[in-house]
Formats: C-alpha cells, sequence, structure tokens
C-alpha cells in the first residue's frame, strides 16, 4: 500500500506540476502574448538578436516546444527564414532553463498563501489584468505544491540505499542516463516537467548530481519528439527547422560526454545542495550549447538542406498563417488578422481595376478582377477556417471579442470581392454589346468610383492601424457616399429623359452605382468594427 502511494503521489505531484505550468503558460500568453508576436516577428538574420527573441519567447510562454513549433509555422508561412528559425531556436535553448531555475528553490509552506492569494484575488475582481496576476500567482503556487507532493512521495525511495544506489548506478553511466530522461521527456512531452521531476528527486535525497545531470541532458533530446511529428507533411523549411532543433540538442550533448567529469565538479562549486547544482547545470548546459553552436549556424543550415531538399513544386508563404501557429493563440490571431488585411488590399487593388475596365473598356483588367475574385474567396475560406480553430480560452477579453469581429470583417472583404467582381462583369458586357456612357455619365461614374475607393481604402487604414481618428473619417466618407448616389441617379434620370445616355446604358449604370454605394457600406461596418473596439 505504501509503495502504491508513493507511485501515485509521484505521478500524481508531476500531473498537477503540468497542468500548473499548462496554467501559467496560457495565462502568460494572454499578458504578453502580442509581445511575443512582434519579436517574432522582428527576428533578422543578427544571431544574437534572433537567440534574444527565442529565450524572450520561451520565458513568456514557458515551453522551449510550444516556441519551436511556432516557428515551424512561422516557415511554413515565409514569414521567417530557416537560419533565422535556427537563431532563435537557439535562444529558447537558454529560455527554458527559467523554469528548472524557479522550482529548485524550496519555498517551504509558502506556496499555500500563493494559492490562496491567487484564487481569492481573481474570484473577488472583475478586472482582467488582476485576474491574470491572480492567476500567476495561483499557477505558481501550483507548481511548488506539485514540487512538494513528488519530493514527499519520493522520500522512502531516498531512505531506501539499496534503491538509491541502483537508480545512481544506472543514471551515472551518462548514456543510460541521457536515455532515460530522453524516454521521460519524450513520453511527458515536457523536458521542463522532466527537469523539474529530477530536481525534485533530488530534494529527497533520491538521485546524486551526476545522475541528475545526465537526466536533464537527455530531456534536452526528448523535447525534440514532438517537433520532429510536428514536421510531419511540413514544408521542407519546417522539416528542417524540427531536423535542426534535434541536431543542436544531440551534438550537445555528445559535446559534453567527454567533459561530464570537469563539468560535474564545476557545477558543485555553484551551489551547496542538489536540486540548486542540478538547475545550474541545467542553465550552464544549454547555455554554452547555444552559444558554441553560434558559429556553426551555417555549417548546420547547409547540412539540413542537403539533407532535406526543396520540393518541386512546393508552395511556402501562401498564407501569413499556418496550423502550427495556433499552439501560441496570440500569434495565431495576430497571423490571421494580417492575412485578412493583405485579402483586404486585394479587393481594394480589384475596385481600382474593375473602374478601368468599365471606364476604359480594358478587357485584361476585368479578366484580372475575375481572377483575383477566385483568390480572394480561397483565402476568405481558409482564414475563416484557421481563425474558429484559435482556442478562445487561451485569449484575453479583448482578444476573444476582436476574434469574432475579425471573422465579420473578413466577411465584409469577401463581399467587397464580389461586388468587384459584379462591376468587372458590368464592364465585360459593355464590351460585348457595344454600349456607350455619356461624358456626363463617365465623369458621375469616375466621381463615384473616386469616392467609394477613398473610404475602402481609409477603412483599410483604420483597420491596420486600430486607429479610431481615421475609421471616423471612413464612416463620414461613406456618408458622402450615400449623398453622391442619390445624387448620381437623379442625374442619371434626367439625362435618360433628354435622351442623352442610350436606353442600354440604364441598367449598367444604375447597378454599377449600387454595387459601389454597397462596397462603401461594407467599409462602413469594418470603420464601426474599429470605433467600438474597446
Amino acid at each position: 500500500m505504501q509503495s502504491f502511494e508513493m507511485v501515485f503521489g509521484i505521478v500524481g505531484g508531476l500531473a498537477l506540476f503540468m497542468f500548473g505550468i499548462t496554467m501559467l503558460r496560457e495565462t502568460l500568453g494572454k499578458i504578453s502574448g502580442a509581445s511575443v508576436t512582434r519579436i517574432l516577428e522582428r527576428v533578422s538574420n543578427n544571431p544574437i538578436k534572433g537567440m534574444w527573441a527565442g529565450a524572450a519567447a520561451t520565458v513568456m510562454t514557458q515551453s522551449s516546444s510550444i516556441t519551436v513549433l511556432t516557428l515551424i509555422g512561422f516557415v511554413n508561412a515565409g514569414i521567417m527564414t530557416f537560419r533565422q528559425s535556427v537563431n532563435v531556436m537557439l535562444g529558447s535553448e537558454i529560455g527554458t532553463t527559467i523554469t528548472a531555475q524557479l522550482v529548485s528553490f524550496e519555498i517551504v509552506m509558502m506556496y499555500w498563501p500563493l494559492i490562496a492569494v491567487g484564487f481569492f484575488a481573481g474570484m473577488a475582481t472583475k478586472n482582467e489584468r488582476v485576474r491574470l496576476i491572480s492567476s500567476v500567482l495561483f499557477s505558481l503556487g501550483l507548481i511548488f505544491l506539485a514540487m512538494d507532493f513528488i519530493k514527499i512521495s519520493a522520500r522512502p525511495l531516498g531512505e531506501n540505499q539499496v534503491f538509491v544506489d541502483l537508480i545512481n548506478n544506472y543514471g551515472s553511466n551518462i548514456f543510460i542516463g541521457v536515455l532515460i530522461g530522453a524516454l521521460i521527456a519524450g513520453i511527458t512531452q515536457s523536458s521542463s516537467a522532466t527537469t523539474s521531476l529530477v530536481i525534485a528527486l533530488g530534494m529527497s535525497g533520491v538521485i546524486h548530481l551526476d545522475a541528475g545531470i545526465a537526466l536533464v541532458m537527455g530531456a534536452n533530446i526528448g523535447t525534440c519528439f514532438l517537433e520532429i511529428v510536428a514536421a510531419i507533411g511540413a514544408t521542407s523549411p519546417a522539416k528542417r527547422t524540427a531536423l535542426a532543433q534535434t541536431m543542436i540538442n544531440v551534438v550537445g550533448v555528445l559535446m559534453f560526454i567527454p567533459f561530464i567529469g570537469p563539468f560535474t565538479g564545476m557545477v558543485v562549486l555553484t551551489a551547496q545542495d542538489i536540486p540548486r547544482q542540478i538547475a545550474n547545470a541545467h542553465t550552464i548546459f544549454n547555455v554554452i550549447v547555444s552559444f558554441v553552436m553560434v558559429p556553426f549556424v551555417g555549417v548546420l543550415v547547409r547540412f539540413c538542406e542537403r539533407v532535406i531538399p526543396d520540393k518541386e513544386g512546393e508552395v511556402i508563404g501562401r498564407h501569413y498563417f499556418d496550423e502550427k501557429m495556433l499552439n501560441m493563440p496570440q500569434v495565431a490571431l495576430r497571423e490571421a488578422e494580417r492575412e485578412v488585411q493583405r485579402t483586404a488590399e486585394i479587393t481594394l487593388a480589384m475596385i481600382q481595376h474593375g473602374r478601368d475596365a468599365l471606364l476604359t473598356k480594358d478587357l485584361e483588367k476585368a479578366k484580372k478582377v475575375l481572377a483575383m475574385e477566385a483568390e480572394v474567396d480561397e483565402n476568405c475560406r481558409d482564414t475563416e477556417e484557421f481563425i474558429d480553430k484559435i482556442r478562445e480560452e487561451e485569449l484575453g477579453e479583448k482578444d476573444i471579442i476582436w476574434r469574432m469581429k475579425l471573422l465579420a470583417v473578413l466577411t465584409d472583404v469577401e463581399r467587397v470581392g464580389d461586388l468587384s467582381e459584379n462591376i468587372a462583369e458590368f464592364a465585360l458586357e459593355r464590351m460585348e454589346n457595344g454600349v456607350s456612357f455619356s461624358n456626363s455619365g463617365i465623369r458621375a461614374l469616375r466621381r463615384m468610383f473616386d469616392l467609394v475607393e477613398e473610404a475602402y481604402a481609409t477603412s483599410l487604414k483604420a483597420l491596420k492601424t486600430k486607429n479610431k481618428a481615421i475609421a471616423r473619417i471612413a464612416v463620414e466618407l461613406e456618408d458622402k457616399v450615400d449623398l453622391l448616389e442619390r445624387e448620381l441617379k437623379a442625374g442619371h434620370t434626367e439625362r435618360m429623359k433628354d435622351g442623352v445616355c442610350m436606353p442600354e446604358a440604364d441598367t449598367l449604370f444604375v447597378e454599377t452605382i449600387r454595387n459601389l454605394e454597397r462596397i462603401s457600406d461594407h467599409a462602413d461596418n469594418i470603420a464601426l468594427d474599429i470605433i467600438m473596439d474597446r
């Protein structure tokens, strides 16, 4: 019975730890997700800047695996090059050491105040920021509580000298220790959980330093399993990213094995107790490996490109988003927004081409609009499906609202594409049937096109900048479009009575005006979504 309680105490403690880490990651994502997105989008080829970005992103997400999976998504989408992803990856190896450093401190019974304050403060307030901070405190409390559970449950093992000798004899064998650590990390899909488990066992006196070092080195390799699986079916550059992650960790371990004795001796000097020494070993190992690999990034990139060559006809960067980005909902939402903006710019060009096609009888422009409309439909469909997959529970309140608004904006953009297609079809009809407009009719249509284009372009600028003042200008322009529509229809009626315009032009003129006014309505919808954004 005692053995049963001990095993489930350790396993249950590990499960509670992983729950706490997941909760902390999701909360930090709500707090700093936008910052992570900006950091990753601005990554350059500078290796130090890339490493800083990777370290910062991993600290904010509390998961190097999530960071690397997101990198695969960025490479798949063509937002980041393979070489840039390797630089960021090296930084993520450093960022992941923060968790081990955090849990290596024994805070005795302080986890209860963290849990109590975090829970009740979150319950007592409606302020989202206070609730998020409370959730961070609660998560930290759970993490430290889990560490205590594991430590207490493993204590009988530490008092059994036969078991301690057995596990340390096996664990101190660097190859066996690395293999065991890799397997545990592969099963838990978390190097942080594996390293923290080793630290907790160190607190109980079960594991000695040399065995602990071997296990945490193995954990670095084991965490690559998830990235390798995620790369299946991805683009060639994304597969190279997963391969590079594996190569960095495997080569790093192999590089340290000949010097494991001196390394262990150095680590002993960094702290007095085993848990702190294990955490320090984990940090020193990852920092050294990352910086040593910097001069060899070019070699690593060329090796991966040779092992995984480009596929003929492979499409990279069709959209700003990729399925792997869903692991960071804030990042996914931002890239979906960029895709909506890109698609909206296509519809703006469709309006411009439609005007040229109708007013100057430009056949090529009309055909171009029809081709662009097919692209817009595909983009809108794919983007809507992607946004639907973004997990609301991992977004903040404002982002949840913005996610719903993006779907509405996407509908408006798609409708503008449809209306522009209608105008292109009117142009084709005009050319096929030899319909002519009077000079005054041409001038009237130009005025309408110019005003509608300005209104729509202004609403798109407001969408991109989130500037409410610009959005209000778009709303005012839409009001002017409504007035101009009535004026132009009245003028057209007079020209028809006077016989200035040929009867065949009546339907084309009126329907063009009507479609343009509806485009301005959608511009108004987009602007209002910005104005009413909290």
